[in-house]
Order: structure tokens, then C-alpha cells, then sequence
């Protein structure tokens, strides 16, 4: 019988401070630090011989993350909001013996940034909101063990135009989203290797599969409806 893994263990602490610094401004600041042991990669176990070393699924790597995560809301006037979300996160591999080696975390750009702002207008025949945001979202991996599906730094911008009539029956939204046709992967599948030299390999069971799932694009949508 292989041995056993043990559980994971993550330590996880925050503190933060939520104020109101006055009838306008509001903030939401989050530190965090997190210690991610025991974790379950395969790694490399003894065989029945010196020269025979068996690749089973085994607590070999370590990582550890801290940062902080802030929220600031403004409102300009009865009309008028600003909004600002920024993540920021610095994280370190503590361990790493895993087969591959694990290269950094997945899914984990160091920074993010999503800025908007609502607009409202009164009218005669109801209120519009007019909302505009931009998103950024710096460089991460797909895969901790590889670079193959590697996502650059990329910026977002979606705008959108919501209506109800006074009496609330009627309404309708056009939504523009990512507007300037950005590129970017969200998913995929890594099983193949990379050889000295840059060309792939065949992976476990001569898989050659490599495949990013990429983001919507630019899209444009319109909702009209009546409510009974």
C-alpha cells in the first residue's frame, strides 16, 4: 500500500478597519497573511531500489502569502459616486519539492485594480444610471508547475446605461463590456512537458494536450422589459 498524505493546513490572519470619515467618504481596509503547509503535490518517493523512485502524490511544497485589500467609496454629490477596489498581494513559495517545481501560484496576479463611477439623471420619464469602470489585472499563471499558459498584465473597460420609468413597470439596460477587445486567458489544460530546448513533450501518458480558454469579448447587450 503507497502512504498516505496528510491533510493541508492553511493559517490564516487579518485585521481591518471599516470608517465612515464623514457623509461622503468611506473606506475598507483588509491585511492579511496566510501560511499554506503540507501541500499535496506528487513528488518523488523510494522504490523497491536506490535507482527506482516511484512519483506519487505526497505533502512536498509550502507557500505563504500577505497583502492587503482596500475599498474606497466617494460620493460626489446626490448624483454622482466613485468607487475604487485595489488588491495587492505578495506571495512566497516556503517549500518546493514537488515534480515539476512548483513556479509561483496560480490565479495570483500581484495586483488588481477595479475603478468606477454611477452617474444618475432624473427625467420626466424616469431615472438613467450611467456607470463606467475600468479593471486591471496584473501578470499570473494558469498552472503553478508551468509557464506555457501565462497571462500578461491587462485593463478592462465596461460601460453600461440603465432606465426605469417613474411609474417602475417599464425599464432597459444596454451594457458594453470589455470595449477595447482584450485577449486574455481565464483557463486551459497543461499536460504536456517542455524539453531543454523549448519544444514539448509528451506528458503523463503521452498527453499532448495544451488548451487556453480565453475571456469573453468585446459584447454588447441590450435588455428591454415590463414588469406586471
Amino acid at each position: 500500500n503507497e502512504d498516505g498524505v496528510n491533510p493541508e493546513i492553511v493559517d490564516s490572519y487579518e485585521v481591518g478597519l471599516k470608517a465612515d470619515w464623514n457623509d461622503n467618504f468611506r473606506t475598507n481596509v483588509t491585511l492579511f497573511s496566510l501560511d499554506h503547509k503540507d501541500r499535496q503535490y506528487v513528488g518523488i518517493g523510494e522504490g523497491s531500489s536506490a535507482t527506482d523512485l516511484l512519483q506519487v502524490l505526497r505533502n512536498v511544497a509550502a507557500t505563504s502569502a500577505k497583502g492587503l485589500e482596500a475599498e474606497v467609496t466617494y460620493v460626489a454629490s446626490d448624483y454622482l459616486t466613485f468607487n475604487l477596489a485595489y488588491g495587492y498581494i505578495d506571495e512566497k513559495i516556503e517549500k518546493n519539492n514537488s515534480v515539476p517545481p512548483l513556479i509561483g501560484l496560480a490565479n495570483t496576479p500581484s495586483q488588481t485594480v477595479n475603478l468606477s463611477a454611477n452617474y444618475v439623471i432624473e427625467s420626466d420619464i424616469g431615472d438613467f444610471t450611467m456607470n463606467a469602470g475600468y479593471y486591471h489585472r496584473g501578470d499570473y499563471l494558469l498552472f503553478e508547475t508551468s509557464t506555457l499558459l501565462k497571462q500578461e498584465a491587462y485593463g478592462l473597460i465596461n460601460v453600461s446605461i440603465n432606465w426605469q420609468s417613474v411609474e417602475g413597470d417599464w425599464y432597459a439596460s444596454l451594457h458594453g463590456k470589455n470595449l477595447t477587445d482584450e485577449e486574455y486567458l481565464v483557463g486551459g489544460y497543461d499536460f504536456v512537458g517542455v524539453a531543454d530546448d523549448g519544444s514539448l513533450l509528451p506528458g503523463l501518458g503521452g498527453d499532448l494536450t495544451l488548451i487556453g480558454y480565453y475571456g469573453d469579448p468585446r459584447t454588447i447587450h441590450l435588455t428591454v422589459g415590463y414588469r406586471f
